[in-house]
């Protein structure tokens, strides 16, 4: 009865050893625990320093093909485009360099890849970003039959947005990361606020929404600015549109 016993119990191991070598959820549970081989990428978005921006990236794996991607820039100067800012007969606006910084962490999921434990291949992801830039202002308000006015003021904008990403990673030696982030669009809510040097009437404010209103038209952009007083020099206005980001990162897994 024990030799019964003891075959009975042999025969067991030696089945379930056959079938965890051939049932594919278990494969994939094992390959889960051995984890990422090299969890980490640290990358820059070269694509952002054309924009004087400084852009980088912390991507931890969490398990085979998925990630989590921690994205974080810094714009230390920069222009509006001339086109964006022209001047008119009413107003003519001079801005100040641009600076501010962003915020941008990413859930990713990798499609496929030869090897579950490397970071490398097509993926998509969701991510949620928040922005902050600021700048001074000069406005040179020339109402018909009054005296020209001048105001300074300065200028910040918020953005909070969601999106979705679609890239390619590719991985050199398991070590090496080139990051194309070929789509990534959001929709965004943004808030801008000016403070201006001196009391500013709803009468300029309104000239001053009807002139970039009719620059953003132009331009084909379908959001409405409408500037509030928020007290005697203060306004501000917000609006929600649609963005993109892209980029080509550079960096290495450990």
């Amino acid at each position: 009865m024990k030799k019964l016993i003891l075959l009975i119990v042999l025969a067991a191991l030696a089945v379930g050893t056959m079938n965890a070598q051939t049932d594919p959820d278990l494969e994939k549970y094992m390959r889960r625990r051995d984890g990422i081989k090299y969890p980490n990428v640290l990358k820059v978005n070269t694509l952002a320093i054309a924009f004087n921006n400084v852009s980088l990236a912390y991507e931890r794996g969490l398990v085979p093909r998925l990630s989590l991607v921690l994205a974080a820039g810094y714009k230390y100067s920069g222009n509006l485009p001339s086109i964006l800012n022209p001047e008119s007969n009413l107003i003519q606006i001079k801005l100040d360099q641009i600076q501010g910084y962003s915020f941008a962490p990413e859930l990713r999921y990798y499609v496929k890849s030869c090897d579950a434990r490397i970071l490398d291949g097509f993926y998509i992801g969701a991510y949620f970003r928040h922005s902050h830039y600021s700048t001074s202002a000069e406005f040179n308000y020339s109402p018909e039959d009054l005296p020209v006015e001048f105001y300074n003021a300065d200028v910040a904008m918020n953005e909070y947005g969601v999106g979705i990403s679609i890239g390619y990673q590719l991985m050199l030696w398991q070590r090496l990361s080139i990051d194309f982030m070929f789509f990534g669009p959001r929709y965004s809510n943004n808030h801008i606020g000016y403070e201006f040097d001196k009391n500013v009437s709803q009468e300029f404010l309104d000239d001053l929404s009807n002139h970039v209103n009719e620059v953003l038209n132009k331009y084909g952009f379908d959001y409405t600015v409408d500037l509030k007083q928020d007290g005697e020099n203060r306004a501000s206005t917000s609006f929600s549109f649609a963005n993109v980001k892209f980029g080509i990162g550079i960096g290495f897994a450990f």
